[in-house]
C-alpha cells in the first residue's frame, strides 16, 4: 500500500508564497492583456470579375476577429474598393508597425487577383493597374520586430457565380479573447506566410461563401473558437477542407492558368514558428530550418538557417559526416523536382518524406552538390 504525506507549512511560510503565486498568475494575466492583434484586411472588391467574392471575404475575415478577440486587444485597418493601391497598403502596414509594441501580433489578410512571375515570385495585381510583389508586403511587414507576423492571401482567384444571394450579420464585438485566438496570437512567436493555392493553381470563390480558403479558414475559427488550437493543426485542417469544398464543387476539375485540368486546391503555408505545433503540410521553417526567396538566378536564394534545425545536418555527396546549409547557397532541386520560386519550394518540402534529397549551390565555390536531410516530421 502506498503511503501519503501531508507536508504543512508554517503560516509565515504558507502566506507569502501564496502571495507569491497569485502575483505571478496576476503578472501574466496583465502581461497578455497588453498584448494587441493589429488586423490589416486589403480587399480589392473593385475587381469585376471577383470583387463580390472578394467582398464577401473581407466581412467574413472581419467578423471572426471582432468576434473572438476583445474589443480593447484588437485594431482593425480596412483597405478596399478605390484606396487599394500599392502605396496605400505599403504605407498603412507601415503606420501600423509604427504603433505596435514588441509583444503585439500583425496579421494582414489580402483578397484580390494574383499570378506568378518565375523570377520574382507570386505578385498580386491590384484593380488599378499595380503589380505588388508579395515580398514587398512581407519586407513592409518585417521591418519592425514584433512577436507574431501572419501574412495570409485568397488571390489567383476564379469566381463562379451561384443562384443565391450571401447574407450578411452585424458582427458583436466581444470584451475576452476566445481560447483558440489567445493560443493563435498571444502564445506563439515567429512569421507565418500562408497562401489560399498553390503555384500553377487557381484559388476559387462565389457569390455566395467567397473564396473557398478563406470560408473554410473562418470556418475553423466559428468551430474551433472555445479551445486552445495551434496555427499546424489550422492548416491542416483548412488545406484538407479547402481540397474537399473544391472537389465537390468541380467534379471534373476546371481549366487551370497553364492549360490543362486542376482538379484540387492545395493551400500551402511557411510556418517559422519559435515554439508551437508548426507541422502540417507545407511548414518549411521548423521541418526544414531553411529560410528562402526567390532570386534572378537559379534555384532560390538561402536567407537563414535555423539553429537547431534540419537544415544544419545535412549529409552532402563526397563529404564526411554533416554539415549545415549557409546564408548564400541556393537550392535548385529537391527530389528531382527542379525549384524555381518560394512556391516551388514550400510544396516541394511539404510533399516530401521525411527523407529529402536535394540539389545545391554552394555559394563558395559555385559548384552544385547532392546533398540529402532528414525532416522533423
Amino acid at each position: 500500500m502506498q503511503r501519503l504525506f501531508l507536508i504543512s507549512l508554517p503560516r509565515r511560510l504558507f502566506l507569502p508564497l501564496l502571495m507569491t503565486v497569485l502575483s505571478c498568475s496576476v503578472s501574466v494575466a496583465t502581461a497578455e492583456a497588453a498584448k494587441v492583434c493589429h488586423l490589416v484586411v486589403i480587399a480589392d472588391t473593385n475587381d469585376q470579375k471577383i470583387g463580390q467574392s472578394v467582398d464577401i471575404d473581407q466581412r467574413n475575415v472581419t467578423r471572426v476577429f471582432r468576434e473572438n478577440v476583445a474589443r480593447n486587444q484588437l485594431s482593425v485597418q480596412t483597405i478596399r474598393g478605390n484606396e487599394v493601391r500599392k502605396s496605400r497598403i505599403l504605407s498603412t502596414i507601415q503606420n501600423v508597425n509604427r504603433r505596435m509594441s514588441k509583444e503585439d501580433t500583425l496579421i494582414v489578410y489580402l483578397a484580390g487577383h494574383g499570378a506568378e512571375d518565375r523570377r520574382l515570385g507570386h505578385y498580386f495585381e491590384l484593380s488599378s493597374g499595380e503589380k505588388m510583389l508579395r515580398n514587398d508586403v512581407l519586407r513592409s511587414m518585417n521591418s519592425k520586430d514584433v512577436r507574431l507576423k501572419v501574412l495570409i492571401t485568397d488571390t489567383c482567384s476564379v469566381f463562379k457565380s451561384l443562384k443565391a444571394a450571401a447574407s450578411y450579420a452585424q458582427p458583436q464585438s466581444t470584451s475576452t479573447t476566445s481560447a483558440a485566438f489567445v493560443s493563435l496570437c498571444w502564445k506563439p512567436a515567429g512569421e507565418i506566410d500562408m497562401s489560399a493555392c498553390s503555384s500553377g493553381e487557381f484559388s476559387m470563390g462565389d457569390n455566395i461563401s467567397g473564396g473557398y480558403f478563406t470560408s473554410q479558414l473562418v470556418n475553423y475559427l466559428d468551430r474551433n473558437r472555445s479551445r486552445e488550437v495551434s496555427w499546424g493543426q489550422l492548416f491542416r485542417s483548412v488545406k484538407q477542407s479547402t481540397a474537399q469544398v473544391f472537389r465537390e464543387n468541380n467534379p471534373r476539375g476546371v481549366a487551370g492558368p497553364a492549360g490543362g485540368i486542376q482538379r484540387t486546391q492545395t493551400p500551402i503555408a511557411r510556418l517559422d514558428m519559435d515554439s508551437e505545433d508548426s507541422g502540417g503540410g507545407s511548414s518549411t521553417g521548423p521541418r526544414f530550418g531553411v529560410r528562402v526567396i526567390n532570386s534572378s538566378g537559379r534555384g532560390v536564394l538561402i536567407t537563414e538557417v535555423l539553429r537547431g534545425t534540419p537544415g544544419t545536418q545535412v549529409n552532402v555527396a563526397g563529404l564526411s559526416g554533416p554539415v549545415s546549409l549557409e546564408a548564400g547557397d541556393r537550392i535548385v532541386s529537391i527530389n528531382g523536382r527542379r525549384i524555381d520560386s518560394e512556391s516551388d519550394y514550400a510544396r516541394a518540402v511539404d510533399d516530401s518524406g521525411q527523407a529529402m534529397d536535394f540539389e545545391v549551390i554552394n555559394k563558395r565555390d559555385g559548384r552544385t552538390y547532392r546533398a540529402s536531410v532528414r525532416l522533423t516530421r
